[in-house]
């Protein structure tokens, strides 16, 4: 009894020792930045999150990579030149992960029994040392060639990675688009050096609705995913207003731990979240995410609404949707005027009381459209397609008409 006591009693000193230093965190940030104890508390939770989520991705992404880590050590007749001292992966296998004798780990295109620097990078930081903070943003739009210039290192279809290292993530931005060049080149000219210094493996793909029908920015979204998957193994995707522009570097467009809102705090709204439960604006999904809320709703043409048929479909698939600190996760927005062919949706309030019953039938495993054209151009990948409102509408009547008839058989 007197052991039990004993223990208890270090315990309760422990959870002490635990509750001070919490206090005096929070106490530290509330004088560092101004704010109350609640946004103090809010800041931590969130910095907590970015922290997390980095080390989530990274053993996710060593899990996907290395049937066996081969450890390797330095060759005394070369500093470039590696030996593995222990296989036992295929000789076929066109990937290896490898820790070096000074614990770096490795990412080689393939497996090898000497190994040089040219077959093998390190794999990048957890946290890039690039990243600088908050920034500047521009509004200028440069023309393309303009851009072009600025950025040599972008590949065409606007697809960038680090040359120094492995990326931990392949993240595609996915911007739902119709007549906007001036803000296509203002975003451009913003987002790649941001996406460059937080060493990603990334694509940009611009997906443009054809015609005059009634813009339809989630379907756009589903169809951004779908094609870009044609393209690249992605493993996660940014949904992307193009006249959102970060404010921050830290704000990284990786792969998420859970369902990512990213544009927490916009100038539009004095940087304040207008309600709890948006999800519009910049959003982020891993793959296995994506698929398991069966992505955005096809049926809503028109101004608003999808946003917030997607919050309910992340809480249904047993999701939370987390958030970056409000100081990090900062957006400019860019004005313009209210667009013709994006009046709001008349019935959208109805739509979203009837959403649950759509979750299954409506989504990326009901797209129904036709891709015009594929142009890779050098700062982003053009997806022009057409959809026609009529046979979507059609299509989702006749899906949950389905149902209906076979629940009631």
């Amino acid at each position: 009894m007197e052991c039990g006591m004993r223990m208890e009693g270090i315990a309760r000193k422990d959870f002490l020792r635990f509750t001070f230093l919490l206090l005096l965190i929070l106490i530290t940030i509330q004088m560092a930045f101004n704010l109350s104890v609640q946004q103090a508390f809010f800041t931590l939770m969130s910095k907590w999150v970015q922290v997390s989520d980095q080390l989530y991705s990274s053993s996710s992404l060593l899990a996907q990579l290395q049937p066996s880590i081969l450890r390797i050590t330095k060759n005394s007749s070369s500093a470039a030149s590696f030996h593995i001292e222990q296989s036992t992966q295929s000789t076929q296998s066109t990937q290896s992960v490898i820790q070096s004798d000074n614990n770096v780990t490795y990412v080689c295109s393939k497996n090898v029994i000497n190994v040089t620097d040219e077959d093998c990078l390190p794999l990048c930081p957890v946290i890039s040392d690039k990243l600088v903070g908050a920034l500047a943003t521009y509004s200028d739009s440069p023309t393309y060639s303009d851009l072009d210039r600025l950025y040599p290192w972008v590949q065409d279809g606007g697809r960038g990675k680090p040359s120094d290292c492995y990326p931990r993530h392949r993240v595609a931005i996915i911007i739902p688009y119709r007549n906007r060049d001036s803000q296509l080149r203002t975003f451009l000219y913003n987002i790649h050096p941001i996406l460059y210094r937080q060493e990603l493996d990334y694509g940009i793909y611009v997906v443009e609705q054809n015609g005059s029908s009634v813009f339809n920015r989630a379907m756009l979204m589903n169809i951004g995913y779908a094609e870009a998957m044609k393209i690249h193994d992605y493993q996660c995707f940014a949904f992307h207003d193009i006249d959102l522009i970060p404010e921050n570097d830290k704000n990284i467009y990786n792969c998420p731990k859970q369902p990512r809102h990213m544009s927490v705090a916009i100038d539009k709204f004095k940087y304040r979240l207008p309600y709890n439960s948006i999800f519009g604006g910049v959003s982020s999904l891993t793959k296995e995410q994506f698929q398991k809320v069966n992505g955005f709703p096809n049926r809503y043409f028109g101004w608003g609404g999808e946003d917030d048929d997607m919050w309910k479909r992340i809480h249904n698939a047993g999701y939370k949707v987390i958030r970056y600190a409000r100081e990090i996760a900062r957006y400019k927005m860019i004005k313009h005027g209210t667009e013709t062919g994006n009046k709001a949706n008349p019935i959208r309030f109805k739509m979203l009381r009837e959403s649950k019953k759509y979750f299954k039938t409506d989504g990326i495993n009901s797209l129904k459209y036709k891709v015009l054209k594929i142009d890779f151009n050098h700062l982003y990948t053009r997806v022009v397609v057409d959809i026609d409102e009529k046979e979507v509408m059609a299509g989702i009547k006749k899906v949950i008409t389905r149902s209906v008839s076979e629940e009631h058989s």
